[in-house]
């Protein structure tokens, strides 16, 4: 699914990645983070044998990969960019059995209700201004009663948020109490959340967290 004719050139640039971006997030020590994160949030939830999992944002397939290899996981991979998506597919090629291939936007999933066992997100959120709200809904729609999402993300401090609410009010950031108050609405409970504590943590935060639908 593209974007919506309604998108507004920030949003439309937001939602792809620039090359330099590309370039950040296939950096080993990228790919490195990713797959320690990625693990050490698998050790949190409990999926059935053989799950249906869904990747939202797949870039480079790293996470498909891990899916597929820690719970042989059958993962629909999707990206908004079909650059991205073409590149996972090669890099995937060995486990394309477990694998299917779609351009989707996050914001409207063309999926059924209750389809996934898991939802994963790895950085993607914050690329969706004023739609992440959005985005959040739809992954509890997908997910089946007990499912898993699994996200990290670069999420503003709630001081922050509150400056960046006031002076562009229709931007809709992706803040960290918004961010909670949203997972709740949609019948998503947190059970875990970290955050850094890094030189910027009073302004910009990375999270990882795991909620479960209720």
């Amino acid at each position: 699914m593209e974007r919506t004719a309604s998108d507004s050139w920030f949003t439309k640039r937001m939602m792809r990645l620039t090359h330099f971006e590309k370039w950040l997030m296939d950096r080993p020590q990228r790919i490195q983070r990713a797959e320690r994160e990625a693990l050490a949030l698998f050790g949190i939830i409990n999926l059935p044998p053989q799950p249906r999992c869904l990747e939202i944002g797949c870039g480079h397939g790293i996470v498909t990969r891990l899916l597929v290899e820690r719970f042989m996981a059958r993962v629909m991979a999707t990206d908004l960019d079909p650059a991205q998506l073409a590149l996972a597919r090669e890099r995937l090629a060995d486990i394309q059995e477990n694998v299917q291939f779609r351009v989707a936007d996050a914001r409207e999933m063309p999926f059924d209700e209750t389809q996934f066992d898991g939802v994963f997100s790895f950085g993607v959120l914050h690329h969706l201004p004023g739609g992440w709200r959005r985005a959040v809904a739809e992954t509890a729609r997908v997910l089946s009663p007990g499912g898993w999402f699994v996200f990290t993300d670069l999420v503003l401090a709630p001081g922050a948020g509150r400056v960046v609410q006031q002076l562009l009010p229709q931007l809709d950031p992706l803040e960290e109490t918004a961010l909670r108050a949203c997972l709740t609405a949609h019948g998503l409970r947190l059970v875990h959340y970290e955050h850094d504590s890094g030189p910027w943590g009073a302004i910009m935060r990375w999270c990882t967290a795991v909620a479960q639908k209720v």
